[in-house]
């Protein structure tokens, strides 16, 4: 009995590992794609003619996409299976990838730059990917695994950035892109396993999310709970730094003068960085309240933001800030996912975690405009910064009014 026991016990932990694994590789790889459009945009002003300011706008469509999909696609989810809605994604990513760079004139560009890849992404995102193993792992486990999903975005920078750069470079933004949707293709056996895994346990996950599964149930219980108004302030902030980072750090760093492969290394460093931050993250949400690290990652990026305001602009200070950056980056999701899950439940986690989302999308369509603008008009980034700075000091503030329960730290 012993025995059979143990070996249950193995193959549910070797499950496990396999469940994370391919969770990572899936998350990684779109965000290796989703952090990285600051790249492909460099090569698509040169190929279309489009400005920059008109790439920079459909970016910022693209970050509204990325996160008021994100709800109903969790919903959908609920309704098919998690697996379904990634390879949803994964064709809508596959589309936008190939032929982005085709695109000639503003409303294509708008269509599938715009629109097509970053609803393929969001089929992709932390919610419905945690969603699909969160039920396998519990949520002691969980706490510690999305940060470790999460930090697989920062492989997926770390070798996806300095590949497309080159690749661009060499073969131009064409190549580039649709050498990139290969990953995606190749996930496709791996979805699929993930799941027929998923289907073993419809019949109990579905007995857990009957209660308020409806989306107005799920949001007014959700709008009526104070830590969860307080998580949206604080991430609404947050779309607005990510941006900057995804659209715009790529293009300042060659505006200091520094050459285009080094400030492509620099997002090899801020990938690596935010596999650091992100696992660290979901370790201490383990030891300490999760308010208080989600509050602290807030609180490094007004130093960093004051950093890019007064420091020399260096090479050394773009890898110093572009490694603070990666460290505070991903570190804000582990705890928001863990507070938003542990609060209302693993099976609603996608959907709630995916309507915060829209706030930090919404933050995230001002950074990408509002820095095409900028540039546009000779203002440069500080302006950029200055907005950072300010909405940072508000999340550090309400991440820490957040009024954790005892028994959610339990």
């Amino acid at each position: 009995m012993d025995r059979m026991q143990t070996k249950k016990q193995s193959g549910s932990v070797v499950l496990c590992v396999i469940l994370v694994a391919a969770a990572c590789l899936v998350h990684g790889v779109m965000q290796g794609v989703h952090d990285n459009y600051g790249i492909m945009m460099q090569g698509l002003t040169g190929t279309s003619g489009i400005s920059y300011a008109y790439i920079s706008f459909c970016i910022g469509v693209g970050a509204l996409i990325y996160g008021v999909a994100q709800p109903f696609l969790g919903m959908l989810a609920l309704k098919k299976s998690n697996a379904f809605v990634i390879l949803l994604g994964i064709g809508f990513t596959v589309a936008g990838l190939v032929i982005t760079p085709l695109c000639r004139d503003p409303f294509s560009m708008l269509l599938f730059f715009g629109l097509v890849l970053p609803f393929g992404t969001t089929g992709l995102c932390f919610g419905i990917v945690m969603g699909a193993i969160t039920p396998f792992l519990g949520e002691k486990r969980a706490a510690i695994v999305s940060g470790i999903v999460q930090a697989s975005a920062g492989i997926g920078d770390a070798l996806m950035s300095p590949a497309l750069q080159t690749m661009s470079d060499n073969f131009g933004i064409r190549t580039a892109m649709s050498i990139t949707a290969i990953p995606f293709v190749l996930m496709i056996p791996v979805v699929v396993w993930l799941g027929a895994v998923n289907k073993k346990r419809k019949t109990e996950i579905k007995e857990n999310a009957k209660e308020n599964t409806s989306l107005p149930a799920m949001l007014r219980d959700a709008f009526q709970d104070r830590d969860y108004r307080l998580i949206l302030i604080g991430f609404s902030t947050c779309g607005f730094n990510m941006s900057i980072i995804e659209s715009h750090l790529y293009s300042q760093y060659i505006s200091y003068g520094i050459e285009n492969s080094v400030a492509s290394l620099t997002l090899t460093v801020y990938g690596i960085a935010t596999m650091v931050g992100a696992v660290l993250s979901g370790y201490l949400g383990t030891r300490w309240k999760m308010k208080n690290v989600l509050s602290a990652a807030y609180a490094m990026r007004i130093v960093i933001s004051l950093g890019f305001l007064f420091a020399p602009k260096t090479v050394a200070f773009a890898f110093t800030a572009t490694a603070m950056l990666g460290l505070c980056g991903d570190a804000t999701v582990p705890p928001t996912s863990g507070i938003i899950s542990r609060r209302f439940g693993a099976e609603k986690m996608a959907v709630l975690y995916g309507f915060a989302l829209i706030g930090h999308q919404t933050g995230a369509f001002l950074s990408s405009f509002l820095g095409g603008i900028f540039v546009k008009n000779g203002m440069g980034y500080a302006p950029l910064w200055i907005a950072n700075l300010c909405l940072a000091t508000v999340a550090a503030c309400a991440s820490y009014m957040i009024k954790e329960k005892s028994k959610e730290l339990t």
